[in-house]
């Protein structure tokens, strides 16, 4: 797992506020993404109990140790990694929340600093105990969601918390149908971008392709619309200046 740049790790946090937008989807695709572009990634799911992570990068039955492990030194930290020829690299989440400050979880994330290039942090849905010990350890918050009422209200609600914690975001409009804004089903760009206060960093289609090929770690393709709009937010990430496509 050794580190392919000289830069400091960037530490993405991915959330959302609601369920159902793609926020774990989109977590995994983005670190099959940059693993593509030969980057070492890690993803670090924070979503207790359900454990999405590890059946969508692929790698559901070789989880032994999770990150409570690493907290309470039960292993070491590069045990509790779950090896990935065909993308990022996991550390699970633990099936029940352990007693754990923000501190803790800052320095439990930074021991896997030097080994990569981005870790990524798959949080659970809502602004819970799980939201708080995932964005402690954050640099950039990529907030998620979809162009409707409910969720936007929600994502506004997350991005307030990040804020009050200090943490900068960026948004992501995921799902977007053009379609559905056309006959008013379906909020427009600038609503969104009004309702939750936080700065667009790019749109992603709706693209079924995106959950299959999260269903059992499946790389993803170059060509799809949806691969090419991760891209463009990653080249955007890193600053360059990227015309946003909807």
């Amino acid at each position: 797992m050794p580190k392919t740049t000289d830069t400091a790790c960037r530490k993405i946090l991915f959330t959302s506020g609601k369920g159902g937008v793609g926020k774990s989807t989109l977590a995994s695709s983005f670190g099959k993404v940059l693993s593509s572009m030969g980057r070492s990634v890690l993803v670090i799911d924070f979503d207790v109990a359900f454990r999405t992570q590890d059946l969508m990068l692929g790698l559901g039955e070789n989880a032994l140790y999770d990150w409570a492990d690493v907290l309470l030194d039960r292993c070491e930290p590069l045990e509790a990694v779950l090896t990935n020829k065909r993308g990022p690299e996991l550390v699970p989440a633990p099936l029940e929340p352990p007693e754990a400050s923000e501190d803790e979880i800052r320095k439990l994330v930074s021991r896997y600093e030097p080994y990569y290039d981005y870790i990524l942090l798959d949080s659970p849905a809502g602004v819970g105990q799980g939201f708080h010990a995932a964005q402690a350890a954050a640099d950039l918050a990529l907030v998620i969601s979809t162009p409707d009422k409910v969720c936007v209200s929600s994502a506004a609600v997350a991005a307030e918390q990040l804020m009050d914690h200090g943490i900068e975001s960026r948004l992501i409009i995921n799902r977007f149908k053009k379609r559905l804004v056309a006959n008013g089903r379906a909020l427009n760009i600038d609503d969104v971008i009004d309702s939750t206060g936080v700065q667009l960093i790019g749109v992603v289609p709706e693209d079924p392709y995106l959950a299959e090929a999260a269903q059992d770690g499946t790389a993803l393709m170059e060509d799809r619309k949806s691969t090419r709009a991760i891209l463009r937010i990653l080249r955007r990430l890193d600053g360059e200046s990227v015309p946003l496509k909807f």
